[in-house]
């Protein structure tokens, strides 16, 4: 196949990673306009649930990513207002971060952007092949937690 003929060459191991690609840049199309300061990196901490009242580097973890980045994600995002840390009431060397109550929108209009895309798979596909995509990917990564529904998704984060 000739790449200059405008056709692609086959993917091997990427495709997964265009579609969560093509999920991020719907959410940072949604969100991003009212959040003009924030960048991709800022809103993928929201992707594990709720950080509010976690620890940096648990946030870290789950991210993937060096302690030393989240820590300027955290910097970055506390000092544009989205959230606070405070010392961790049972270590008192540790700190949480706490979401402000912008910080606490911006994770529901992120949460409302995830449903939308969810949604869009969903009607792009059909109900049962999403639902078979999803138990399928359950299945290669390990995952166990159900696949939320968008009016689930929609309500405040503590509702969860």
């Amino acid at each position: 196949m000739n790449v200059s003929d405008g056709a692609r060459p086959g993917r091997r191991l990427g495709l997964l990673r265009v579609a969560t690609d093509q999920a991020l840049a719907a959410v940072e199309a949604d969100v991003g306009p009212r959040h003009p300061a924030l960048r991709r990196a800022h809103l993928l901490i929201f992707r594990f649930g709720t950080i509010d009242g976690r620890h940096t580097s648990d946030l870290a973890a789950h991210a993937g990513m060096t302690k030393q980045s989240m820590h300027e994600i955290v910097t970055y995002l506390e000092t544009h207002g989205y959230l606070r840390r405070r010392p961790d009431p049972t270590d008192s060397r540790a700190l949480l971060v706490h979401l402000t109550p912008r910080g606490r929108a911006l994770e529901r209009q992120i949460l409302s952007a995830v449903a939308d895309v969810l949604e869009s798979w969903r009607d792009r596909v059909g109900v049962r092949r999403f639902d078979a995509l999803w138990a399928t990917l359950q299945e290669i990564t390990g995952e166990t937690g159900h696949l939320p529904e968008p009016a689930e998704l929609r309500r405040a984060p503590s509702e969860h």
